[in-house]
């Protein structure tokens, strides 16, 4: 209830913050903090709010009794079923992201950079995940293994979804909020499997989204292109030229 009341605060807080012109025209000027408000780009704080909402209530409700009582209310339903599924979906949204540039549909960027941006997205993302995994040593909750904490399906799945999501938002929105539900899918199998908790799954998908949301606002290497050909100048030049020897005209070739 504590977790449910604090995530609810959060949100309302943000309702009313972003309501505040005054607070906006305050919060320009931190260069850190946005590029240009004017611009057509989102501030870098509405960008990292619903992950760190997710961070957040997994902090709130990783206590073991509460999360137990959490696991055995969504695995009761299915009676023990377990699946493979979830090895799979997690990577639906990079499919759906090629099989558009295949269509030539438009995106915010070019393949080049979608693989770029999909590329540092996943090594951040999973870096931080693998590290937190193997440093906190929190035990799943089938007892296989003490890295549950947070769950690197999930991450790797909100990672494409939110590649997706920002190729996409402007010119195809359907497909572009696609991804998130093969993304709560892969979360929510990790639990069915019972190789996840709920705080796992709510951490992993945090760090996925907000990695890739600040890799997007940032676009480090942005103009990085090893397979892009620079375009040579071609000059032709005429001019006569005069010597005791001959009179004539030299042709000159700059490529």
């Amino acid at each position: 209830m504590n977790a449910i009341i604090l995530t609810l605060s959060i949100f309302c807080f943000t309702a009313v913050f972003s309501q505040s012109e005054n607070t906006t025209k305050r919060y320009s000027k931190i260069n850190w903090l946005t590029y240009d408000l004017n611009s057509s780009k989102k501030t870098l704080w509405k960008k990292t709010l619903i992950p760190l909402t997710l961070g957040i209530t997994s902090l709130c409700i990783n206590q073991l009794p509460l999360k137990q009582n959490i696991q055995n209310s969504i695995r009761t339903p299915f009676n023990g079923y377990t699946t493979l599924l979830d090895d799979y979906i997690q990577y639906v949204p990079i499919g759906i992201m090629y099989s558009a540039d295949g269509f030539k549909s438009k995106a915010e960027h070019s393949v080049w950079n979608q693989t770029k941006y999909l590329f540092l997205s996943e090594l951040t993302a999973g870096s931080i995940i693998q590290i937190l995994k193997y440093s906190l040593k929190i035990e799943r909750p089938d007892q296989s293994a003490k890295n549950a904490f947070p769950s690197g399906h999930t991450g790797q799945a909100f990672v494409a979804a939110q590649v997706l999501h920002n190729e996409f938002k402007n010119t195809l929105p359907l497909l572009a909020y696609s991804g998130y539900i093969f993304a709560v899918s892969t979360g929510t199998v990790r639990i069915v499997n019972n190789k996840h908790w709920l705080p796992d799954v709510l951490l992993g998908a945090g760090i996925g989204m907000l990695i890739t949301n600040i890799i997007y606002h940032y676009e480090p290497f942005k103009n990085w292109n090893p397979f892009k050909k620079n375009k040579s100048d071609v000059i032709l030049q005429l001019y006569p030229t005069f010597n005791d020897q001959y009179t004539g005209i030299n042709l000159k070739l700059n490529l």
